[in-house]
């Protein structure tokens, strides 16, 4: 397949005004052959790219598409519905958090069947993200987006009926596929109808959401019914289709269903499921029968090689691979999914145990539980702010990527540290420092919610965005289920090590408040606060090999030749200090 960044051997004008024939077999003209052709003082020649691979008709198709222009009140309109929809996507990941004893005791579910109801949710959401781009590609943005929102209501209509915890289980799952396709293709559309020099500016509000999530997911799970996801859905989507006319965020490829079949990488999703399901299954049967038990070493080793296969496969397939081809090969690309996967990793199991930590050890309601967690959660929801205005004044004036890149490290830097604190937190801790430490975490983790995804698509292809959001948010939501499955192996392994005899370390959470009038309680608190810090040392250095990663990307700035971009060819990442290209 031909670039769309090889040299030009053929250059055209188009008159003003226009436009491609229905009918016409010749290619449409590029976006700079409208922009040049509107002005009779440009000295600039038209530029028709090399129309002859797919990907190259493709790609200038779609340009002669965006030849309308959203206004600015229809993008904040249409970022406004798009930032609902995600909210709804990753909030259901944590609203269950504060409600777990609750919903232990109401289904009599013990540790390893509640864990379930949130590692399901996130590894169906897993699962499928790799094809929400090929198939947006293939048959529209909006129709697979508006197909993910409908299978995330029925999800969760079907949570709210449940009548046992089986049902609960096999509902969060069919929700998890909806949310899956809705955070892969809110991104996708939002960064395609947006300006490339704008988009730092506009994606604040998508980072303040997912930030957001963390605060209303402990919050709202004492308080929320699932149902009132299915107008919230509605609502969303009737503000996306009004805000989205006219705006062309249609197919973008001329595959056939035929060659999608035949070139879809169906066995490297496979194996890099069947992969994350082994692992995450074998640390569940550690939770149940233990970490030396055949099971589980079986299990976890067994998904560690069939995830090595895969990355493998990955790498020598012919077929279109989940990631994109460079993802493998650029060095920026790959620190980059390692960072997103260990933040990820921490930042779900730091969100989902601290809010069982305020209702266990302190005998907190839901409710209560969720409002003691604000400090945490608006920490990291507010923090995604400004530094989503310092990346896009930077970019205003450098077209790099070094500001993310200071970004990504002091937010690790800062998460480490937060971590660290928190394993000083136990039972008796005054209440300024179970919300102070975990604050100073908050924050350094909300500062990783932008930058990363920025750094990661300005090293893509146009071409391969659809494709490489997908692997960015695979790899990101991996890393969340990926943390809570160890995560709850942690707590049940050291809960178990250090209760009284005859306390049964699966039922504590359920039976919590039975407990607390037996003489042996203070015994008990003691090993849940143990529990709950074997958890943060985990977080704790996960952080700190992300950051000795991260740091690893100051060696390399990557800067994009935005007037190729404006032509239609690629976006060619180059080193520094090489001027930027201007038009």
């Amino acid at each position: 397949m031909s670039s769309c960044s090889s040299s030009i051997s053929e250059k055209e004008t188009v008159p003003a005004g226009t436009t491609p024939s229905p009918g016409s077999s010749a290619p449409p003209p590029s976006r700079t052959s409208y922009e040049s052709s509107s002005s009779s003082q440009s000295s600039i020649p038209t530029v028709a790219p090399t129309p002859r691979s797919a990907s190259s008709d493709t790609l200038v198709a779609y340009d002669a598409h965006k030849s309308f222009e959203p206004s600015t009140l229809r993008l904040v309109i249409a970022h406004a519905g798009a930032a609902l929809t995600l909210f709804l996507a990753t909030t259901d990941a944590t609203i269950v958090s504060t409600a777990l004893p609750t919903i232990a005791s109401e289904f009599n579910a013990n540790q390893a069947e509640y864990t379930w109801i949130s590692v399901t949710y996130m590894l169906t959401q897993t699962a499928f993200q790799p094809l929400y781009g090929k198939l947006s590609d293939l048959i529209g943005r909006m129709v697979v987006l508006y197909a993910s929102i409908f299978i995330f209501a029925a999800g969760s209509a079907l949570c709210g009926a449940a009548q046992n915890i089986t049902w609960l289980i096999l509902a969060r799952a069919v929700a998890g596929v909806g949310g899956g396709g809705i955070v892969s293709l809110v991104w996708t559309i939002t960064s395609e109808i947006v300006d490339v020099r704008n988009q730092a500016k506009w994606s604040q509000a998508l980072s303040l959401t997912w930030a957001a999530s963390a605060v209303a997911g402990p919050l709202l799970g004492g308080v929320f019914s699932v149902y009132m996801n299915i107008p919230i859905c509605a609502a969303s989507s009737t503000i996306l289709w009004l805000s989205l006319r006219q705006i062309y965020v249609g197919r973008t490829s001329d595959v056939s269903w035929r060659t999608f079949a035949r070139t879809f990488d169906f066995i490297g999703l496979i194996l890099f499921m069947a992969g994350s399901s082994c692992i995450v299954i074998g640390f569940n049967f550690a939770i149940q029968i233990g970490w030396t038990s055949a099971s589980t070493l079986v299990l976890i080793v067994t998904g560690l090689v069939v995830l090595l296969l895969g990355a493998i496969y990955e790498v020598r397939t012919e077929r279109d691979a989940l990631f994109p081809p460079i993802a493998f090969k650029d060095r920026t690309i790959v620190i980059t999914l390692a960072v997103t996967f260990l933040h990820n990793f921490a930042f779900n199991a730091g969100t989902f145990y601290l809010a069982l930590y305020f209702q266990a050890v302190n005998g907190l309601s839901p409710l209560e539980a969720g409002l003691t967690m604000l400090p945490y959660s608006l920490g990291s929801s507010l923090a995604s702010m400004p530094t989503a205005w310092l990346i896009g004044y930077w970019q205003q004036r450098r077209f790099d990527t070094s500001c993310q890149k200071y970004v990504i490290c002091a937010g690790l830097a800062l998460s480490s540290v937060g971590f660290g604190l928190m394993m000083l937190m136990t039972e008796h801790s005054p209440r300024s420092t179970q919300i102070g430490f975990p604050l100073i975490a908050g924050v350094g983790l909300g500062m990783l919610f932008h930058a990363p995804y920025q750094v990661f698509t300005r090293a893509l292809r146009r071409q391969e965005v659809a494709s490489g959001t997908s692997a960015f948010f695979l790899v990101r939501f991996t890393g969340a289920t990926v943390g809570l499955a160890v995560a709850g192996a942690v707590y049940l392994g050291r809960l178990s090590e250090t209760l009284p005899a005859g306390v049964d370390a699966s039922s504590v959470i359920e039976a919590v408040d039975t407990l607390r009038s037996q003489s042996d309680w203070p015994e008990i608190l003691h090993a849940l606060s143990l529990a709950f810090k074997a958890i943060w040392a985990v977080c704790c250095p996960c952080l700190g090999v992300a950051l000795l990663v991260g740091i690893s990307m100051f060696t390399r700035k990557i800067s994009f030749d935005d007037a190729s971009a404006a032509r239609g060819q690629e976006k060619t990442p180059r080193e520094l200090p090489a001027p930027l290209e201007t038009v």
